[in-house]
């Protein structure tokens, strides 16, 4: 088993879709990330896509090979039928943060190949796309992507250089309260743009945090994820936590009258459906974040 296992990776990372002087099969994707999908297609192998998620949305030729069929629908991203993946007979799924490591171990158990990414850092993010490109044979398209990510980042960084350090807090979540911690790339591009992530000391990439803690690291901005289509808040049920919140919400927590980003109009909307994709579109949720950070009052 461990030898066909061997043989098959070898096979796949040597792809040169030619087997013993024979056309060997297309490579069949399955995504369960939209980072993942839109990187994948950024690489030129959007032909190899069978699989995504509802939450696909870059490029925007995804959604529309969804709509004409020509790619499934495995679920979103915490709901995702393993029924639906197994069917689709993919060479390779690509998984994403810990809310998929009990998947990625199931699909594990079925001898399917995976490429995981935590988003833990920028670092973790290039060496995930290059990996990618050397085993779908796009090494050269994925050299290209990582070196533009970067030098456009660079080119941000620089904009924001001398502006000054407010203090941000990216609420991700309304009810149970996180912000990127330590080990989150969405830090690094917060301070790239030269905001203070509040709690950025804190392990992990996602840290839960208490809302009288906000209070008293008093932020000078708030960013509140949005996306299109989006509902909410919930506060009880099983639908709790799900969709997003509104400003006013936030302006009527105990305490925030004491904190200067609600006197100072500062609680903002920021587009989660960009800002939260680790691949091809960091430069544009640097440049979003940026935008919300540093919006005339």
């Amino acid at each position: 088993m461990r030898t066909i296992k061997i043989l098959f990776w070898f096979f796949l990372i040597l792809g040169s879709h030619s087997v013993f002087g024979q056309e060997a099969a297309p490579l069949r994707i399955v995504s369960l990330a939209p980072n993942w999908s839109h990187t994948v297609a950024e690489l030129g192998a959007i032909d190899n896509l069978v699989g995504v998620t509802r939450y696909a949305r870059f490029p925007a030729e995804l959604p529309l090979r969804v709509k004409q069929k020509r790619i499934d629908v495995v679920g979103g991203f915490t709901d995702i039928s393993i029924d639906n993946i197994i069917r689709l007979q993919p060479d390779l799924v690509l998984t994403a943060t810990s809310l998929q490591l009990r998947l990625k171990a199931k699909l594990e158990k079925l001898g399917i190949p995976i490429i995981h990414m935590e988003e833990s850092s920028l670092e973790e993010v290039y060496s995930k796309i290059l990996l990618l490109g050397k085993t779908i044979d796009h090494q050269q398209q994925a050299d290209v992507l990582v070196e533009s990510i970067q030098g456009e980042l660079r080119e941000i960084a620089a904009l924001y250089s001398n502006h000054p350090s407010p203090k941000v807090y990216y609420e991700i979540n309304y009810l149970y309260k996180c912000v990127p911690g330590k080990h989150s790339y969405m830090t690094e591009l917060i301070e790239l743009v030269g905001g203070k992530a509040i709690f950025s000391e804190r392990d992990g990439i996602a840290p839960m945090v208490t809302w009288p803690e906000v209070v008293t690291q008093n932020p000078d901005v708030i960013l509140l994820p949005t996306w299109p289509n989006a509902t909410g808040p919930v506060f009880k049920g099983p639908q709790a936590g799900s969709g997003t919140t509104t400003i006013n919400e936030v302006i009527a927590r105990e305490g925030a009258e004491r904190v200067n980003a609600v006197n100072n109009d500062a609680v903002r909307f920021i587009d989660s459906a960009v800002t939260k994709q680790a691949g091809p579109n960091i430069p544009q949720a640097a440049r979003l974040l940026a935008e919300a950070i540093y919006a005339e009052q």
